[in-house]
């Protein structure tokens, strides 16, 4: 039994576009996963709307549909201004050092801070390291700003 496949030449063009496009969507899917995360920040992915993944420094690839980008973040030192109850203007200076608990617990500089003075009466360095480490966080230092 002898099989002959007669294509037309609109066949054969359908042929040829349908290849094209398959082509075509398989490098946008490739594409898309692609993430380049720049010197001194942090890209968290979630898989299924769970914490999967902290991608760090350089390039990476995801499937784009099964894992999604849930927070970008600087790890490099960062200064803030805050004031204090007291009156005072200061500088904290702090680095995220734990991606997945500062992703996790998601909380403001100035909200931790005055969550830090409402539980101490006194706040000093000692304080504010341990605080601040329960949320991924390095405290550096903290100075007072001429504000």
């Amino acid at each position: 039994m002898d099989v002959k496949i007669n294509l037309s030449a609109l066949d054969t063009a359908l042929l040829i576009s349908a290849g094209v496009i398959l082509l075509l969507a398989v490098l946008v899917f490739f594409l898309v996963g692609i993430h380049r995360v720049p010197k001194n920040h942090a890209i968290v992915i979630n898989k299924a709307g769970e914490f999967y993944c902290v991608y760090d420094k350089g390039t990476h690839f995801k499937v784009p549909v099964i894992y999604q980008r849930a927070g970008v973040y600087c790890i490099a030192p960062i200064v803030k201004k805050y004031v204090a109850n007291n009156g005072n203007h200061l500088d904290i200076t702090y680095q995220i050092v734990d991606v997945e608990k500062y992703h996790k617990n998601r909380i403001s500089l100035d909200d931790l801070m005055k969550r830090i003075e409402k539980e101490n009466s006194e706040i000093n360095s000692t304080v504010l390291s341990e605080k601040f480490s329960m949320y991924g966080l390095k405290f550096i230092n903290v100075t007072k700003s001429l504000n």
